[in-house]
């Protein structure tokens, strides 16, 4: 089971490259994208606002491209944690997904509720908020009230205070994401339009070591009715974060049974960071496996995903045998995946 902590903006990203990431890298004003009318639209050459229908099928094929691409690298691109995996109980085994980061479950805390945003300017503020959490990257925002995740443009923890801004495209509420084809009202940031989020919840995420496994024992023999299963709590010990190869040992004093388990249960926390290149392949895929143009009415785009959906006349031996397809978007992820996939190597 793959744990996804997070509901994000305008839609559900089902990707490490999130919608906001996206509108970026494409150069596209986030206002527009997210369904604001803004006066700085009219600067960018890609000015149309984008529907709700849009940004959905725009997320559903980040999601689709960045999981035929990890299925290649054989780790997770981003943060995702998996829970109860079994395996054979051996004195060390490999997990499914590489790249460990820690062994645990996902978990999830609050840091303060409800802390106002500043929408005086654009990008929106919050004041500096009291942490005991020293890792930035465990920090994450929410809409208050809400499983909706807020990311910020700026974010710094110093001193025991975390302070971040907000562009406020990336703050409309969830009733307000089915936006209509002339936009959001852009200036209109008053509670009583509900058109953005006021305030937002700080929640650290992180992984809670305290459960990391457990021995499966066989219960009962021939359908008697002890059939079933016993468990044991388990600590693990990671031999290689890089090729993910764990070893489990009892969590408690009864080590004598341990040895007749014949299956184990593992939870952990596997992934990269995202990086420019893996921005790229996942970008170019999604564009290469969509049928539609991500929108209309916007030229440069358009030439975008009409490139990475083109297919050359003279095909390679080496393009014809990818798996992701011929156009020039699945030949391009092809390679990232191909070239940085794990390869793991036998026990010694």
């Amino acid at each position: 089971m793959t744990v996804i902590p997070s509901v994000f903006i305008a839609s559900k990203d089902v990707s490490a490259l999130t919608l906001a990431r996206y509108a970026q890298l494409i150069r596209y004003s986030e206002n527009a994208f997210f369904g604001i009318n803004a006066p700085s639209n009219r600067e960018r050459a890609c000015r149309k606002i984008w529907t709700k229908l849009e940004r959905d099928m725009m997320a559903r094929y980040l999601g689709e491209a960045q999981a035929m691409i990890e299925r290649v690298l054989m780790y997770p691109i981003g943060q995702k944690w998996y829970v109860d995996e079994m395996h054979h109980n051996t004195p060390r085994f490999f997990t499914r997904w590489s790249k460990i980061q820690s062994l645990g479950t996902f978990a999830e805390t609050s840091i303060a509720s409800n802390i106002a945003l500043d929408h005086t300017n654009d990008p929106a503020v919050i004041a500096a908020t009291a942490t005991v959490v020293t890792d930035v990257g465990e920090i994450h925002f929410y809409q208050a009230g809400t499983d909706v995740e807020a990311y910020p443009d700026t974010l710094t923890l110093a001193g025991g205070f975390v302070t971040a801004s907000f562009p406020r495209a990336r703050l409309v509420t969830p009733a307000s994401q089915d936006n209509p084809d002339t936009g959001l009202s852009y200036s209109d940031t008053t509670a009583l339009s509900g058109i953005y989020a006021q305030a937002v919840d700080i929640k650290r995420i992180y992984t809670d070591g305290t459960d990391v496994g457990e021995f499966v024992f066989p219960l009962g023999s021939n359908c008697e009715p002890e059939c079933g299963e016993d468990t044991l709590s388990a600590c693990g010990y990671i031999r290689s974060n890089d090729s993910g190869v764990v070893t489990l040992l009892p969590g408690s004093d009864d080590q004598c049974i341990w040895h007749g388990a014949s299956e184990v249960r593992i939870n952990y926390c596997a992934g990269i960071p995202l990086d420019n290149l893996s921005e790229d392949a996942i970008l170019h895929l999604a564009h290469a496996l969509m049928p539609i143009e991500p929108c209309s009415g916007c030229d440069p785009l358009l030439m975008l995903w009409k490139n990475d959906r083109e297919v050359p006349s003279v095909i390679t031996a080496d393009r014809a045998n990818c798996m992701f397809g011929l156009n020039n978007g699945a030949w391009r992820a092809w390679n990232f995946a191909h070239t940085n996939k794990h390869l793991r190597m036998s026990f010694i």
